[in-house]
Formats: C-alpha cells, sequence, structure tokens
C-alpha cells in the first residue's frame, strides 16, 4: 500500500504542489463564504431589530428599571414589533 502511494507521486513533482494549491484555495473558499455568510446574517438582524417601535411609543419610560408600563417583559425585544399597546408619541 505504501509503495503505491509513493509511485503515484515519484515521477511527478506537480501533483503534491497542486493538491496543496487546491487545499488552500477550498479553504480560502470557505472562509470567504463564512465570512460572507456572518455579514449577511448580521445586516438581516439589524433590519429586524430596527423594525422594534418601543423608542417611538407613549408607553416608553426609557428607564431601564421599567422600559415599558404596559409590556415591561417584551420591551425592545422582538415580541414587540408587533405590540397591540403601541400608540406613537
Amino acid at each position: 500500500m505504501l509503495q503505491l502511494g509513493n509511485s503515484l507521486f515519484q515521477g511527478n513533482d506537480f501533483a503534491p504542489a497542486f493538491l496543496g494549491f487546491m487545499c488552500a484555495c477550498f479553504l480560502l473558499g470557505l472562509l470567504g463564504w463564512t465570512i460572507v455568510s456572518a455579514f449577511l446574517d448580521a445586516i438581516a438582524r439589524a433590519k429586524r431589530m430596527h423594525q422594534i417601535p418601543c423608542t417611538n411609543c407613549r408607553f416608553f419610560t426609557n428607564d431601564y428599571r421599567l422600559k415599558c408600563t404596559m409590556n415591561p417583559y417584551i420591551a425592545n425585544t422582538e415580541k414587540a414589533i408587533d405590540c397591540s399597546d403601541y400608540i406613537s408619541d
């Protein structure tokens, strides 16, 4: 088995370099894909967070102890996007 592996690369110095290059390209492509995917997920998350209407609501207190007098448990969360008690200032 070892002789078979050695005979594959024995007369050809191009094959190991090519395999190394292909592995490096694959890893760089995977890294790039991961970075782009994380960036797109961050943009989607930011768009979702900007839909939270709490800061423009009449019941929003802007106090960390009681953020909202009507729904304090969902204030400034994604659950507050469709808040039934929302009244703009």
